[in-house]
């Protein structure tokens, strides 16, 4: 086989294999996927759905349908997802520009806003594929079906955790990984095999960022920065200030937390990206309110030079789903999103050269 057919999974197979070195599998869904889900029936509130999500500290909730009489497991649903739950407000008559909790929005029942027949895999889904729906449909979670019986989700979390499962396994067959880049000869297969390790340890977020992102000013208002998220289908914007300095994050959450009660979900498919949470009526007064007014100010952000696995670490300890990736003169050079990450993860399971995981001999030699 060609150096660059060779892919990551198969050399740590391998190599577990020959230094018999114990491997969980790592090539399906009901290999990754969480299977202790936790529920919610059509009939709960969101007020209870908020507090299910808080006191378990999830964003996506599987939604069933109690068994009728003869029928042994709940029917799957739909999911309900933080981003659906957010949008509770109502404007505060007594203060103009002010806003309060609408109780409609914490009556309001799942049945009316779960998104039903949602994307979903199976247990003998491929990771790859796996990976490619969530990417491909814009999903942060993904159904794992026995059948129609619901067996398990997949998060981003949990493909954030497959990185760390990986990087285990690299440094305990590589230990001397943990102190420096050694040097790698290509005249052999293996030494062929070892650089495919290295490259994935130490390849740097410059490699995967989105470095093509629209920024928007602190004045700019919330319906400048959703039209910006529905056009470019993005999921955050960064903020400049006039010096051309990162100085803020508006994220789609901070919008949707600011956006009046919506009310039931539209029955059709949206047209436009998120075009059901973010549908207001034109004239709604948080529509003009000015980004500096929402934004995140101390945003955890990463230099160019940050490996990888360094800003896989940051965005699972701290849970972010985004890291600017800003250099030393406060000017922004990227981003890197889970969607990258997922992008990256993908590398493990392509043919190593088709994934850039055999560079050049300067680049690690």
């Amino acid at each position: 086989m060609e150096n660059g057919q060779f892919r990551l999974i198969d050399v740590i197979e391998e190599m577990c294999t020959q230094k018999d070195v114990c491997l969980q599998p790592m090539r399906v869904a009901q290999d990754i996927m969480n299977a202790d889900v936790k529920t919610l029936t059509l009939d709960h509130t969101v007020k209870r759905c908020l507090k299910f999500m808080e006191s378990h500290r999830i964003r996506h909730v599987p939604v069933v349908d109690l068994p009728y009489e003869g029928e042994r497991e709940p029917c799957f649903i739909g999911v309900v997802s933080q981003r659906d739950v957010l949008r509770l407000n109502a404007p505060d008559v007594e203060e103009t520009g002010k806003q309060k909790i609408d109780s409609r929005a914490l009556r309001q029942l799942l049945v009316q806003i779960v998104a039903r027949k949602p994307k979903s895999v199976s247990l003998q889904t491929p990771v790859p594929d796996v990976i490619m729906v969530m990417i491909c449909n814009q999903i942060d979670m993904v159904p794992v079906l026995d059948n129609r019986d619901l067996a398990g989700i997949i998060t981003t979390t949990d493909l954030i955790k497959l990185f760390f499962r990986l990087d285990k396994v690299i440094h305990r067959l590589r230990p001397e990984l943990k102190k420096s880049v050694p040097s790698v000869d290509m005249a052999s297969e293996s030494s062929a095999k070892a650089k495919i390790l290295l490259s994935w340890v130490f390849r740097g977020v410059q490699e995967i960022m989105t470095d093509q992102v629209i920024c928007l000013e602190p004045q700019d208002n919330l319906a400048r920065a959703i039209e910006v998220l529905q056009t470019e289908e993005f999921r955050h914007i960064p903020i400049m200030d006039e010096q051309g300095k990162f100085v803020g994050l508006v994220s789609d959450r901070d919008i949707l937390r600011n956006l009046p009660f919506a009310g039931r979900r539209p029955l059709s498919l949206p047209k436009r990206f998120r075009e059901h949470l973010f549908a207001t009526d034109p004239e709604t007064k948080s529509l003009q309110l000015p980004l500096e007014s929402i934004m995140a100010r101390k945003v955890l952000h990463i230099l160019p030079s940050c490996s990888v696995c360094e800003a896989v670490d940051i965005l699972h300890s701290k849970k972010v789903s985004c890291l600017p990736v800003v250099d030393e003169q406060e000017k922004l050079r990227g981003i890197v999103a889970v969607t990258d990450l997922m992008r990256a993860l993908l590398a493990a399971y392509e043919p190593a050269e088709e994934a850039g995981l055999i560079p050049s001999e300067s680049s690690i030699c």
